[in-house]
C-alpha cells in the first residue's frame, strides 16, 4: 500500500500549482473536503439498525462525532496558533518598514520566544539587522533560519535553504583569497 502524500507545511507552496502559500490558498479547502469526508463516514453508519447491532452503531457514530469533534477543535486551535504567527510576523515587517527599530528587534526576539518550532523569529531578526545596516549580524541569523529548515526537512520546500544561502552570500560575501 503506498503511503499518502504528507500533509504540506504551512509555508510550502500549495499543492495545486498556483505559486502562493499552502495556508493561504487551499488549507481551508484541503479541511473542508477532510469535514465532509468525516460527515460522510458518519452519516454512512448513522443508517437505522436492528437491535443490538443498531446499539453498537450508535457507540461507533458516537465515537465517530467525538473524533470529528476533537479534529476540529485540533484544526481551530492550529489555526488560531498560525494566525498569532502571522500577526506577530507581520508586525515586526511593519515595525521594520515604519523604521521603528529597536520595537521590530523586541518583537522579533519575542517571536523566537514563542514561537521556537518556526523559522519566522530569525528570519524577521534578520531582516531588522539588514534595516540598521548590520549585514554580518543579518546573514548570521539567516544561517540560523537555514539550520532551521535543514534540521526540519519535512516542513519546508527544498529551495527555501538555497533563497536564504543566496542572502547570506549577498550579506557576507566569502573573503577571497
Amino acid at each position: 500500500m503506498a503511503k499518502p502524500a504528507p500533509k504540506p507545511g504551512r509555508n510550502d507552496p500549495c499543492h495545486c500549482g498556483s505559486g502562493n502559500k499552502y495556508k493561504k490558498c487551499c488549507l481551508a479547502k484541503d479541511q473542508a473536503a477532510e469535514r465532509d469526508r468525516l460527515v460522510k463516514a458518519q452519516a454512512q453508519h448513522e443508517k437505522p439498525r436492528r437491535d443490538e447491532r443498531a446499539a453498537a452503531d450508535r457507540l461507533h457514530v458516537a465515537e465517530l462525532k467525538a473524533a470529528v469533534a476533537a479534529r476540529l477543535a485540533t484544526a481551530e486551535e492550529e489555526d488560531a496558533y498560525e494566525d498569532a504567527l502571522d500577526a506577530a510576523s507581520n508586525a515586526v515587517v511593519d515595525l521594520v518598514r515604519a523604521a521603528k527599530l529597536d520595537e521590530a528587534e523586541a518583537a522579533a526576539r519575542d517571536l523566537l520566544v514563542r514561537f521556537p518550532d518556526v523559522h519566522d523569529g530569525w528570519d524577521r531578526l534578520g531582516m531588522v539587522h539588514e534595516a540598521r545596516g548590520d549585514s554580518r549580524q543579518a546573514a548570521e541569523c539567516y544561517r540560523k533560519v537555514i539550520d532551521f529548515i535543514r534540521s526540519h526537512p519535512d516542513d519546508y520546500d527544498a529551495g527555501m535553504a538555497e533563497q536564504f544561502a543566496k542572502l547570506v552570500e549577498r550579506l557576507d560575501p566569502p573573503v577571497a583569497t
